[in-house]
C-alpha cells in the first residue's frame, strides 16, 4: 500500500496520513506501507508523526530519499 503526500500542506498531510495509517494497520494482511513525502518539510516532520503510534515497529527512509517505509508489529 502507498500514500502520496507530496505537494500537500503539512497540516493536510498530517490529517490524511493519520486517517490512512489507522485504516491500514487494521488490515491483518498488511505488514508494511510506503508513504511518499517529497524531500521538504513533510519529510522532516514525518518521523515525529509516527512516535506515538504503538503499532508501528519501524520506519526507514525509502531508497528514493523522498519517502518512508513503515513496518507494523505482527498482529496476535
Amino acid at each position: 500500500m502507498k500514500l502520496d503526500l507530496h505537494g500537500q500542506s503539512v497540516h493536510d498531510a498530517w490529517t490524511t496520513f493519520k486517517d490512512w495509517i489507522y485504516e491500514q494497520q487494521g488490515d491483518h494482511n498488511i505488514k508494511s506501507v510506503n508513504v511518499v513525502t517529497g524531500k521538504g518539510q513533510i519529510f522532516l516532520e514525518f518521523p515525529e508523526w509516527c512516535t506515538d503510534m504503538s503499532f508501528i515497529r519501524e520506519i526507514s527512509v525509502h531508497r528514493s530519499g523522498g519517502a518512508y517505509q513503515i513496518y507494523f508489529y505482527r498482529k496476535r
